[in-house]
């Protein structure tokens, strides 16, 4: 019965922290740079705060600003949902843990990092990083703590060196690094930097071979999306697509579903 209560109120906290990330990725991508009470992307005004109430204040508005009358963008609301429903499960899956602290930080650095993506395509450096140094300090403090994530895969005997967790989590930061550095410079630009240094930051986020699994999901997703995209004839094969929001879900799916996703894909092998 418990469970079910403390699942209705992480729904809305994730609502809210949802509605904060929308904040936050619009003051990151404004020029210049400023943080209002806004989930406008075309004025700098204020919002009563009511109107920042998540989905309450989207229908409030109807849609569009109160001060200059633009639309609001349909993934401020989706941003929303997603947050209170990630919330959600995650207390369901881990209950009032460790697991629970850090999977919610992490995926609030990686909601932001896919609104500003699909935004103004732009993974700002200003997040990714202060997110390497949150990350590694956390990493830190699981080693000392004796205390390993439910998304860290243990090595069989001939890795063991690598299920130290902080040597762990830096190999994979290393991994994602430099396997899409390889791309970028194989593609001669087809790819961002920040795409890089998000698959390291990820990379950090889950260890190896996890960001292995991030970065194979990342891949599947994006490529589905653009042979959507252009079906659907919404975009050109010149026209470029976003492809750090895949990162971010990769990752994210990673951290919740890696090992089982892993273990069935080398099951063969055992």
């Amino acid at each position: 019965m418990y469970i079910y209560i403390w699942c209705f109120l992480f729904f809305l906290i994730g609502l809210f922290c949802g509605s904060l990330v929308n904040v936050i990725a619009g003051g990151l991508i404004r020029e210049p740079r400023s943080f209002v009470i806004s989930n406008c992307r075309e004025c700098n005004g204020n919002w009563p705060l009511y109107l920042m109430a998540p989905i309450l204040g989207f229908i409030l508005s109807r849609g569009r600003c109160r001060l200059c009358r633009s639309k609001i963008k349909a993934h401020i609301l989706i941003v929303e949902l997603f947050t209170g429903l990630l919330f959600a499960y995650l207390v369901c899956r881990y209950g009032l843990s460790w697991e629970l602290s850090i999977s919610i930080v992490y995926s609030l650095l990686l909601l932001i990092l896919i609104v500003t993506d699909i935004e103004k395509m732009l993974l700002p450096n200003a997040v990714i990083y202060p997110g390497f140094v949150m990350v590694l300090i956390l990493s830190m403090a699981v080693m000392l703590l004796h205390f390993r994530p439910p998304w860290s895969f243990l090595l069989p005997e001939g890795l063991a060196w690598l299920n130290n967790y902080l040597l762990n989590v830096i190999v994979g930061g290393l991994t994602g690094f430099i396997l899409l550095l390889m791309v970028v410079i194989v593609s001669r630009g087809g790819m961002a930097l920040g795409d890089v240094k998000l698959a390291g930051l990820i990379g950090l986020m889950v260890g190896f071979p996890m960001v292995l699994v991030a970065l194979f999901v990342a891949v599947i997703l994006g490529g589905l999306t653009a042979i959507v995209l252009l079906i659907a004839r919404r975009k050109g094969k010149k026209d470029p697509i976003p492809f750090g929001p895949f990162l971010c879900l990769g990752g994210m799916v990673a951290m919740l579903w890696g090992k089982t996703l892993l273990a069935w894909y080398l099951a063969p092998l055992m």
